[in-house]
């Protein structure tokens, strides 16, 4: 748990020196949207929609509820370059349309409670040669699955009969009686 709680407090140590409000990695992947959108056309539709033309495909990218055609932006929470591109061409800020848990204040809330790590004193260690030793020096010969051995060949099939299944009562059409067919009849024929 050591390795967990360090992690933590790296990545709080790291929030720490963001210059934007928004973290370094997070950051390279908006620009790289802005780079690769620029070449698309857009057309502007009513209420905040757009289209996005791309090669034979028009996309719709819809500000005021923040989705896309192409999910991206709904999946990641980082407008997909669809997005980036209708959002610098109406004159906004390309972070206001980044998902809250990806800025400093949610990931400040995210890593700054405590944490407390599970106390492992009394646990055993696992040696080089396949041991279970305790701290008391105890040896436990590690466990492995039981050697199961199958029966060559398929399996045989051993169906359990249903209580509800109805039985399939045989009648013999020319002397109409049960239990029989025409090769066990021993009626004669009319």
């Amino acid at each position: 748990m050591s390795k967990l709680a360090s992690m933590l407090m790296k990545h709080k140590e790291e929030s720490k020196n963001w210059k934007g409000c928004i973290g370094p990695k997070i950051e390279d992947k908006v620009l790289q949207n802005i780079a690769k959108g620029e070449v698309y056309p857009i057309t502007p539709f009513m209420n905040g929609v757009f289209g996005v033309c791309i090669e034979r495909a028009l996309l719709n990218v819809d500000i005021m509820n923040r989705t896309c055609t192409c999910k991206g932006w709904q999946m990641l929470g980082i407008p997909c370059e669809h997005v980036a591109v209708v959002i610098i061409s109406i004159g906004q800020n390309i972070t206001d349309f980044v998902d809250d848990w990806y800025k400093y204040p949610m990931q400040e809330l995210i890593y700054g409670g405590s944490f407390s790590g599970i106390e492992t004193h009394d646990m055993p260690s696992v040696d080089d040669d396949g041991l279970v030793r305790s701290i008391t020096g105890e040896v436990f010969f590690s466990l492995k699955p039981p050697y199961t051995k199958h029966a060559p060949g398929r399996p045989r099939k051993k169906r359990i009969e249903s209580q509800f299944h109805d039985i399939w009562i045989m009648y013999y059409s020319h002397c109409h009686m049960s239990g029989h067919n025409r090769k066990t009849c021993r009626n004669p024929l009319p």
